[in-house]
Parts: structure tokens; sequence; C-alpha cells
């Protein structure tokens, strides 16, 4: 039973429990994004498997200079910049892929690999994992940079509230690379950030709403038709305290796909 099912009308109807009666549709799953290598463009979807660990097969994998072993950081990095101008695709069963911009795409372990991203950044590059992979044991690991709630959600209507900040038309959603990009018609300015505590039904996917997204560079640096524009941060900063979107933790795990319901409790 939904909360708007009860509004109107004469009769009251008996929810099940409490949780049921304060259950409230908001609005639909928009778009579905996935990043199979860290800090490099990924690809919306029309539906992910969400676990524990976020959207499955999400960021399993990372740029790293082959140097000293660090992952790519465009955001505090000039060298990396360039990493937002590929693109990550995963191929279901195998390794994901990376495309360049000349139209090139090879698999992470491919043996051209490391040659074409060293000649593409200007110096000695490579493809890492976090973590142990079945599909190719003796793959160089990294340690991660960042540590937070595995599913980033953003909603269309502060995008909205931030272009007219920006007073700008539109600002594009690959700026943030969320994992879930919600529309909730009814709402207005930043409107995941009230959800903090909160609980987010997903179809069959239960979200608890954990903590803000700090924005950090990566937020202006130009991508494949977005220009580089520093006044995107300065906005976040100046009007929602350097947030824009939210972490969340996965409570039950489940498929989501475009067009599901959202419910908020």
């Amino acid at each position: 039973m939904r909360f708007q099912d009860v509004v109107d009308g004469g009769i009251r109807p008996q929810p099940s429990n409490l949780e049921e009666f304060f259950l409230l549709s908001v609005g639909q799953v928009h778009q579905i994004w996935q990043y199979p290598v860290s800090s490099v463009g990924g690809e919306a979807s029309p539906s992910a498997d969400i676990d524990a660990t976020g959207v499955v097969g999400d960021r399993h994998y990372a740029l790293i200079d082959r140097g000293s072993g660090l992952p790519a950081a465009p955001e505090s990095d000039p060298r990396w910049r360039k990493a937002l101008y590929l693109q990550a695709r995963t191929i279901e069963g195998e390794l994901p892929v990376i495309c360049f911009p000349q139209g090139e795409t090879f698999a992470l372990m491919d043996r051209e690999m490391n040659e074409c991203l060293s000649d593409y950044f200007g110096f000695a590059a490579g493809v890492a994992a976090y973590a142990p992979s079945e599909l190719h044991p003796g793959i160089t690991l990294t340690q991660p940079r960042h540590h937070h709630h595995p599913l980033h959600v953003m909603t269309t209507e502060s995008l909205a509230y931030l272009a007219t900040l920006r007073q700008t038309d539109t600002i594009d959603v690959r700026r943030f690379r969320p994992s879930v990009l919600m529309s909730i018609p009814d709402e207005s300015g930043f409107v995941e950030s009230g959800w903090i505590g909160r609980s987010l039904q997903l179809g069959p996917t239960a979200l608890l709403a954990e903590e803000e997204t700090r924005r950090c560079g990566m937020t202006f640096i130009g991508q494949p038709g977005i220009d580089e524009d520093p006044d995107i941060l300065r906005t976040i900063l100046r009007h929602n305290k350097r947030h824009l979107g939210i972490y969340c933790s996965v409570s039950s795990s489940g498929t989501i796909t475009v067009g599901d319901q959202i419910d908020v409790t």
C-alpha cells in the first residue's frame, strides 16, 4: 500500500504494518550508469545487478602509473585529465574493454593495452585491479583511493537546480558519475540531501541513504562533448557546502531497471 492510496477518499484502509503505511512513492529510476574502470568514462545501461558492493562489476579496475603503482587521480594530477576521454564498457563474462578517442578498443589485458595507455598519457601507464580477478589471476593489484558507501545516487531535480544556480541551460550528469539517476518530479532543489538516514526501495532493491557526496575537481574536468568549467564546483561549494548527490549502502540486493518505482520511508 502506498501513502497516496490513503490520503483521498472517506475510508482509510488499514496497512499491514507501520512501515508500509509510511511508504511514499516519489519517482522513478531515470538512468543507470556503470563504471568498470575508475576515473574513466562509463556507460548507461537499462538495468544493473546490485549487491552489497554496489553495481556488480563496477570500479573493479583502475588505471595506474606503472612507475609508482598508484591509481589515476584526474582531480589532483593534471597528467590524468585525459582519462575522462576514454570509455570503459563491460562485455558479459569477459574483462572490460577501454575505448580510445581515435576509435581503438582493447580488452584490459590485451598486450597492446599498456603501450597504448602510455602513448596516450605520455608516461608509463597501465591497468590494475583493486582485488584479485578470476578472469585474470595475474593482474597487477592497487589500493583504492576512496572508501565510501557503495552506491552513488543523484536526482534530475538536483541537476536542474544546479544548472539554474550556474545560470546555464543544462549540466551533463556525466560530470558527477552517479550509479543511479532518479527522477523526482514533484520536488525541487537538492532533493536527495534531505534523504540521509532514510530507506529507498528501487524495485526489489533496498538502500539506506548514508551520507552526502562531497565533490572534488572531477566535476569540472572536460569530457567528450563537455567543456572544462571550474564554476561547477564553485557553485556546489557556495550553495550546498560542496555536496551533490548521496552515497547509499545496500540493505537488500536485486536487479534495478530504468523505470523502476522509487519508494522512500
